[in-house]
Protein backbone atom coordinates (compact mmCIF):
# COMPACT_ATOMS: atom_id res chain seq x y z
CA UNK A 1 0.00 0.00 0.00
CA UNK A 2 1.77 3.26 -0.88
CA UNK A 3 1.74 6.00 1.09
CA UNK A 4 1.54 9.16 -0.71
CA UNK A 5 4.64 11.99 0.32
CA UNK A 6 1.64 14.67 -0.47
CA UNK A 7 -0.40 16.07 2.21
CA UNK A 8 -3.46 15.91 0.44
CA UNK A 9 -5.76 17.60 2.20
CA UNK A 10 -9.63 17.44 2.66
CA UNK A 11 -11.42 15.74 -1.05
CA UNK A 12 -8.82 17.29 -3.41
CA UNK A 13 -7.94 14.82 -6.17
CA UNK A 14 -4.00 13.91 -6.61
CA UNK A 15 -2.33 15.89 -9.41
CA UNK A 16 0.91 14.65 -11.34
CA UNK A 17 2.33 16.46 -14.64
CA UNK A 18 4.85 14.72 -16.27
CA UNK A 19 6.44 17.57 -19.11
CA UNK A 20 8.90 17.62 -21.20
CA UNK A 21 9.91 17.45 -24.82
CA UNK A 22 8.55 16.13 -27.99
CA UNK A 23 10.23 12.07 -28.01
CA UNK A 24 11.10 11.80 -24.34
CA UNK A 25 8.93 9.36 -23.83
CA UNK A 26 6.37 11.14 -21.70
CA UNK A 27 3.19 9.17 -23.29
CA UNK A 28 4.56 5.43 -22.04
CA UNK A 29 5.83 6.82 -18.72
CA UNK A 30 2.77 8.78 -17.71
CA UNK A 31 0.56 5.55 -18.83
CA UNK A 32 2.75 3.59 -16.83
CA UNK A 33 2.92 5.97 -13.66
CA UNK A 34 -0.79 6.26 -14.15
CA UNK A 35 -1.78 2.53 -14.43
CA UNK A 36 0.87 1.30 -11.66
CA UNK A 37 -1.21 4.24 -9.03
CA UNK A 38 -4.51 3.94 -10.24
CA UNK A 39 -4.88 7.10 -11.79
CA UNK A 40 -6.65 8.73 -14.21
CA UNK A 41 -3.90 9.27 -17.46
CA UNK A 42 -4.54 12.77 -19.27
CA UNK A 43 -2.77 12.87 -22.98
CA UNK A 44 -3.14 16.45 -23.20
CA UNK A 45 -0.68 16.36 -26.38
CA UNK A 46 -3.51 14.43 -27.64
CA UNK A 47 -5.96 17.47 -27.01
CA UNK A 48 -4.10 19.24 -29.07
CA UNK A 49 -3.06 17.14 -31.85
CA UNK A 50 -7.05 16.24 -32.35
CA UNK A 51 -8.00 20.03 -32.38
CA UNK A 52 -5.52 20.91 -35.17
CA UNK A 53 -7.00 17.79 -37.37
CA UNK A 54 -10.54 19.35 -36.66
CA UNK A 55 -9.45 22.77 -38.05
CA UNK A 56 -7.92 20.44 -41.24
CA UNK A 57 -11.15 18.81 -41.84
CA UNK A 58 -13.07 22.30 -41.72
CA UNK A 59 -10.44 23.68 -43.64
CA UNK A 60 -9.35 26.70 -41.57
CA UNK A 61 -5.76 27.53 -41.86
CA UNK A 62 -4.04 28.09 -38.50
CA UNK A 63 -2.50 30.93 -39.30
CA UNK A 64 -5.99 32.45 -39.17
CA UNK A 65 -6.04 32.99 -35.34
CA UNK A 66 -10.49 34.47 -35.81
CA UNK A 67 -11.30 31.57 -37.85
CA UNK A 68 -9.80 29.17 -35.25
CA UNK A 69 -11.01 30.90 -32.09
CA UNK A 70 -14.88 30.98 -33.42
CA UNK A 71 -14.45 26.99 -34.82
CA UNK A 72 -13.75 26.01 -31.17
CA UNK A 73 -17.37 26.17 -29.66
CA UNK A 74 -17.77 23.38 -32.25
CA UNK A 75 -15.28 21.18 -30.66
CA UNK A 76 -15.41 18.12 -28.43
CA UNK A 77 -12.59 16.20 -27.48
CA UNK A 78 -12.94 12.76 -25.32
CA UNK A 79 -11.12 9.75 -23.74
CA UNK A 80 -12.57 6.63 -23.71
CA UNK A 81 -10.48 3.67 -23.09
CA UNK A 82 -7.46 5.07 -23.99
CA UNK A 83 -8.66 6.50 -27.07
CA UNK A 84 -9.28 9.77 -28.37
CA UNK A 85 -12.78 10.66 -29.88
CA UNK A 86 -13.23 13.71 -31.75
CA UNK A 87 -16.95 14.98 -32.07
CA UNK A 88 -17.82 11.60 -31.29
CA UNK A 89 -15.04 10.17 -34.16
CA UNK A 90 -12.15 7.71 -33.28
CA UNK A 91 -9.14 9.62 -34.51
CA UNK A 92 -6.16 7.92 -32.26
CA UNK A 93 -3.95 6.63 -35.23
CA UNK A 94 -4.98 9.91 -37.47
CA UNK A 95 -3.46 12.25 -34.77
CA UNK A 96 -0.37 10.50 -34.82
CA UNK A 97 1.34 11.74 -37.50
CA UNK A 98 4.24 13.74 -38.13
CA UNK A 99 2.28 16.51 -39.84
CA UNK A 100 -0.45 16.25 -36.70
CA UNK A 101 2.74 16.37 -34.31
CA UNK A 102 3.85 19.97 -36.11
CA UNK A 103 -0.49 21.50 -36.49
CA UNK A 104 -0.11 20.75 -32.66
CA UNK A 105 3.13 22.70 -31.72
CA UNK A 106 1.39 25.41 -34.04
CA UNK A 107 -2.13 25.31 -32.70
CA UNK A 108 -0.44 25.36 -29.51
CA UNK A 109 0.73 28.80 -30.08
CA UNK A 110 -2.99 30.51 -30.36
CA UNK A 111 -4.34 31.57 -26.61
CA UNK A 112 -7.64 30.89 -27.21
CA UNK A 113 -7.25 27.16 -27.78
CA UNK A 114 -4.56 27.04 -24.96
CA UNK A 115 -7.87 28.85 -22.89
CA UNK A 116 -10.71 26.08 -24.21
CA UNK A 117 -8.08 22.99 -23.63
CA UNK A 118 -7.17 24.30 -20.48
CA UNK A 119 -10.34 24.57 -18.72
CA UNK A 120 -11.22 20.69 -20.06
CA UNK A 121 -7.67 19.31 -18.75
CA UNK A 122 -8.89 21.00 -15.35
CA UNK A 123 -12.49 19.80 -14.80
CA UNK A 124 -11.77 16.20 -15.98
CA UNK A 125 -8.72 16.53 -12.85
CA UNK A 126 -10.83 17.88 -10.67
CA UNK A 127 -13.10 14.14 -10.88
CA UNK A 128 -9.70 12.07 -10.90
CA UNK A 129 -6.57 12.21 -9.27
CA UNK A 130 -4.54 12.41 -12.44
CA UNK A 131 -1.32 11.99 -14.01
CA UNK A 132 -1.07 14.96 -16.66
CA UNK A 133 1.16 14.87 -19.50
CA UNK A 134 2.01 17.43 -21.91
CA UNK A 135 4.23 20.54 -22.09
CA UNK A 136 3.17 23.39 -19.61
CA UNK A 137 1.01 21.27 -17.21
CA UNK A 138 3.29 22.10 -14.30
CA UNK A 139 3.72 25.71 -14.87
CA UNK A 140 0.50 26.89 -16.18
CA UNK A 141 -2.32 24.41 -16.43
CA UNK A 142 -1.95 22.52 -13.16
CA UNK A 143 1.00 24.89 -11.06
CA UNK A 144 -0.09 23.33 -7.45
CA UNK A 145 0.57 19.67 -8.76
CA UNK A 146 1.47 17.69 -6.10
CA UNK A 147 4.66 16.07 -8.07
CA UNK A 148 6.21 17.76 -11.06
CA UNK A 149 8.26 15.93 -13.43
CA UNK A 150 10.40 17.42 -16.67
CA UNK A 151 11.35 14.13 -18.76
CA UNK A 152 13.82 14.85 -21.08
CA UNK A 153 16.33 13.43 -23.41
CA UNK A 154 18.78 14.03 -26.39
CA UNK A 155 17.22 14.95 -29.58
CA UNK A 156 19.19 11.69 -31.16
CA UNK A 157 17.43 9.23 -28.73
CA UNK A 158 14.36 10.70 -29.41
CA UNK A 159 14.47 10.40 -32.75
CA UNK A 160 15.39 7.35 -32.72
CA UNK A 161 12.78 6.39 -30.03
CA UNK A 162 10.33 8.31 -32.72
CA UNK A 163 11.54 6.65 -36.00
CA UNK A 164 10.86 3.14 -34.09
CA UNK A 165 7.11 4.25 -32.67
CA UNK A 166 6.43 5.39 -36.61
CA UNK A 167 7.80 2.24 -37.76
CA UNK A 168 5.27 0.09 -35.97
CA UNK A 169 2.49 2.11 -37.75
CA UNK A 170 3.94 0.92 -41.16
CA UNK A 171 5.42 5.10 -41.69
CA UNK A 172 8.99 4.67 -42.64
CA UNK A 173 10.56 8.15 -42.11
CA UNK A 174 14.61 8.81 -42.35
CA UNK A 175 16.30 8.85 -39.29
CA UNK A 176 17.53 12.70 -40.26
CA UNK A 177 14.11 13.60 -41.10
CA UNK A 178 12.73 13.31 -38.05
CA UNK A 179 16.01 14.77 -36.25
CA UNK A 180 15.74 17.84 -38.00
CA UNK A 181 11.47 17.58 -36.97
CA UNK A 182 12.22 17.14 -33.57
CA UNK A 183 15.25 20.24 -33.57
CA UNK A 184 12.12 22.48 -34.76
CA UNK A 185 10.37 21.45 -32.65
CA UNK A 186 12.25 22.05 -29.64
CA UNK A 187 12.94 25.57 -30.88
CA UNK A 188 9.42 26.49 -31.86
CA UNK A 189 8.08 25.36 -28.28
CA UNK A 190 10.76 27.05 -26.09
CA UNK A 191 10.70 30.16 -28.04
CA UNK A 192 6.92 30.27 -28.15
CA UNK A 193 5.43 33.76 -26.54
CA UNK A 194 2.44 31.72 -24.72
CA UNK A 195 3.34 28.79 -22.32
CA UNK A 196 6.59 28.36 -23.73
CA UNK A 197 8.29 24.65 -22.85
CA UNK A 198 10.77 24.65 -19.98
CA UNK A 199 10.93 23.02 -16.45
CA UNK A 200 8.57 24.07 -13.69
CA UNK A 201 10.93 25.35 -10.63
CA UNK A 202 9.91 23.03 -8.50
CA UNK A 203 9.94 19.90 -11.27
CA UNK A 204 11.86 16.79 -10.69
CA UNK A 205 14.03 16.71 -13.91
CA UNK A 206 14.68 13.32 -15.34
CA UNK A 207 17.01 12.65 -18.33
CA UNK A 208 15.72 9.19 -19.58
CA UNK A 209 18.28 9.33 -22.60
CA UNK A 210 20.10 5.95 -21.04
CA UNK A 211 17.11 5.09 -19.25
CA UNK A 212 14.57 1.84 -20.00
CA UNK A 213 10.99 2.77 -19.33
CA UNK A 214 10.47 0.79 -15.94
CA UNK A 215 13.15 2.42 -15.16
CA UNK A 216 11.95 5.75 -15.74
CA UNK A 217 8.48 4.33 -14.12
CA UNK A 218 10.37 3.31 -10.91
CA UNK A 219 12.04 6.80 -10.15
CA UNK A 220 8.70 8.50 -10.29
CA UNK A 221 7.39 5.86 -8.59
CA UNK A 222 9.61 6.68 -5.53
CA UNK A 223 9.39 10.43 -6.28
CA UNK A 224 5.98 9.86 -5.68
CA UNK A 225 5.03 7.46 -2.56
CA UNK A 226 7.50 6.59 0.19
Amino acid sequence: MHRWIFANGGSRKLIITIDGPAGAGKSTISKKVAKRLNFLYLDTGAMYRACALFMKECHISLDDEDRVSDALKDLVIEFYQGRVFLNAKDVSRQIRTPEMDKAASQISRIQAVRDKLSLIQKKIASGSDTVAEGRDMGTVVFPDADLKIFLTASPEERARRRQRQLAKQDNIISFDIILQQIKKRDKADIERPIAPLRPAKDAKIIDSSNMTADEVVEEIIKLATR
